[in-house]
C-alpha cells in the first residue's frame, strides 16, 4: 500500500494518482537502519491550515505525466511544506481563465480515477493481404517455370482468373483463342504440334493424349479424321464446310446385293442378314443371327456375289451347309441329305468280283445290292444300315420301304433313292418338309433357294 503524503490516504501500489486528493503519489523507499532521527524536525503548520491544491483537470487530462523513479527521501519531509505551498499557488496562477477555479471532493476523485483508469489504446495489428489462389491448370512436378523467381507475397497487380476451355461445337473443331494481332487477310489454323509439349498460344504444358489446352483452349494436336472420310480444306486452310465451300463427299456405301432371312418353325419369316457385293462370311460371331446357334462353326460358309449369281462355299465347317432340293438330284458315294431330322449318308455297293485267279469272295446271300443308306448318330459315329437294292427304295414316316415312324418332321412318303444306268438319284416326292442335300465345295444359288446351316433355315433374296 501507498499512503498519499498529501491527504494520508492509502493506495494500491500500482496507483499513480492518489484516489483522495489526485496528487500523484511516489514509492517511498524503505529508511536505512543506521540513518539517526533528527533532532529537531523544522516546525510545519498543521495539515488542516494549509490551503489545498486543486489541480486543474484539463492539465491532468492533457499532460501525461511520465514514470519517474522518486528519489530517496530524507527523513525529514522533503521538500519543506513552505516550497509545497509556493508550488501550489504558481500552479493556480498557470490555470486557464475558463477552467473551474476549484473542485469539490467528488469532481476530483472522478476526474483522478478516469485519468488513472483509462486503458491504454489498443495496438493496431497490421494484416496482410492473403494472397489470391492461382486459377488455371494445376502445374505439375514436371513443370519449369521460364522466368523470373518464385514469389511468395502478394502480387503487384491483380491476378485474373483463366477463361475455362470452350466446349467444342457440333459439327467442327473449336476456334482457337487469339492471342496476338488479327491477320488482315483471314484467320489461319493454329499450328500442329505433338501431343506432350507446351501450347503454342499461353506456353501451358500439355499432357501426352489432349488435343485442346485446358487454360487457353487452343488446339495442339489435330483433330482426328473420320474414318474413310478426310474433311477437304479450302483455300484458307479451314475445312470446306467452315470455308464455304462444298461438304466434303462422304466415302460411297455398298448397297447390299442380297440378303437371307431367317424362316421360323411356323413357316413365318424372322430376322434379315444383309448380303453386300463381293465375299459374305456367314458363321458363329458374323451376325445377330448366328450367335445364338451352337452347331454353327466361327467361319461356317461364304456366300459370294462374283458373277450374274451368288454362290455358296462350305468353309470345311463340323455340320456342312444343306441346300432344299428343287429337282432330282445325283448321288455319288458318300453322298449325305437329311429328311427330317434324320441324316442319312448313301454309301454305293459295288457287285462282287472274283479274284484274278477266280476265287469268288463267300458271303450272304446277294440278291443284287447296289447301295446301303446309313443313320448318322454323331460323329465318326453309326447306327442303323439299309441295303438298296432293285430299281429304287422309298423313304417315308408310314409308307416306303424304309420308314422312320418316330420322326414326326418326316412325310408319309418322304423321298426316293433310285437306281439308273448305272448311276444314283435322290428326288423329293413333294414332302411337306423337304429333303436338304448336303453340298460339297460349292454351289451356284438362286433366288427363293433354301439353306439349312446349324439349326437354322434361311431363305437367299436378291
Amino acid at each position: 500500500m501507498i499512503q498519499c503524503k498529501h491527504c494520508g490516504k492509502e493506495n494500491q501500489d500500482h496507483y499513480k494518482f492518489c484516489l483522495g486528493c489526485g496528487v500523484e503519489l511516489s514509492k517511498p523507499e524503505p529508511e536505512p537502519a543506521s540513518q539517526p532521527e533528527p533532532d529537531s524536525a523544522p516546525a510545519t503548520a498543521p495539515a488542516s491550515a494549509l490551503p489545498v491544491a486543486t489541480p486543474s483537470p484539463v492539465a491532468y487530462a492533457a499532460t501525461p505525466v511520465p514514470p519517474t523513479t522518486p528519489a530517496p527521501e530524507p527523513a525529514e519531509d522533503w521538500p519543506p511544506r513552505g516550497a509545497r505551498e509556493s508550488d501550489a499557488a504558481a500552479e493556480r496562477d498557470r490555470k486557464p481563465a475558463s477552467a473551474p477555479s476549484s473542485l469539490d471532493d467528488g469532481a476530483l476523485f472522478a476526474h483522478a480515477a478516469a485519468a488513472t483508469l483509462e486503458p491504454p489504446p489498443e495496438p493496431r495489428l497490421r494484416i496482410p493481404t492473403p494472397v489470391p489462389p492461382l486459377e488455371g491448370p494445376a502445374l505439375g512436378h514436371d513443370t519449369v517455370k521460364e522466368s523470373g523467381p518464385p514469389v511468395f507475397g502478394p502480387p503487384s497487380e491483380p491476378v485474373l482468373p483463366l477463361p475455362p476451355p470452350e466446349p467444342p461445337r457440333t459439327g467442327s473443331a473449336p476456334a482457337p483463342r487469339a492471342t496476338g494481332p488479327v491477320d488482315p487477310t483471314g484467320p489461319t489454323a493454329p499450328p500442329e504440334v505433338s501431343p506432350g509439349t507446351t501450347c503454342p498460344s499461353c506456353g501451358t504444358r500439355v499432357p501426352p493424349g489432349f488435343m485442346f489446352c485446358g487454360a487457353c483452349g487452343a488446339r495442339v494436336a489435330p483433330a482426328p479424321a473420320a474414318a474413310g472420310a478426310a474433311p477437304s480444306a479450302g483455300g484458307d486452310g479451314r475445312p470446306a464446310h467452315l470455308a464455304g465451300g462444298a461438304a466434303p463427299a462422304r466415302a460411297p456405301q455398298v448397297a447390299p446385293r442380297g440378303r437371307l432371312v431367317l424362316i421360323r418353325s411356323d413357316g413365318s419369316e424372322g430376322g434379315v442378314h444383309p448380303l453386300t457385293a463381293g465375299v459374305n462370311l456367314i458363321g458363329r460371331g458374323q451376325g445377330a443371327m448366328f450367335d445364338g446357334d451352337a452347331f454353327l462353326s466361327p467361319r461356317h460358309a461364304e456366300i459370294a456375289f462374283s458373277s450374274a449369281l451368288p454362290v455358296v462355299r462350305d468353309l470345311h465347317s463340323l455340320n456342312g451347309v444343306f441346300i432344299k432340293m428343287a429337282q432330282e438330284e445325283e448321288m455319288v458315294s458318300g453322298t449325305i441329305f437329311r429328311i427330317g431330322q434324320e441324316l442319312l449318308r448313301f454309301d454305293a455297293i459295288p457287285p462282287p468280283q472274283p479274284l484274278e485267279d477266280g476265287t469268288e469272295l463267300m458271303g450272304s446271300p446277294n440278291p443284287g445290292f447296289w447301295g446301303r443308306l446309313t443313320v448318322i448318330v454323331g460323329r465318326d459315329s453309326d447306327g442303323s444300315a439299309f441295303p438298296l437294292f432293285g430299281d429304287g427304295v422309298v423313304l417315308g414316316r408310314e409308307r416306303g420301304d424304309i420308314l422312320f415312324p418316330e420322326d414326326g418332321y418326316v412325310s408319309g412318303t418322304h423321298a426316293r433313292i433310285s437306281y439308273r444306268d448305272g448311276k444314283f438319284y435322290l428326288a423329293d416326292l413333294g414332302s411337306s418338309n423337304g429333303t436338304f442335300l448336303r453340298i460339297r465345295g460349292e454351289r451356284t444359288l438362286k433366288a427363293g433357294s433354301f439353306l439349312l446351316m446349324g439349326q437354322q433355315l434361311f431363305k437367299l433374296g436378291f
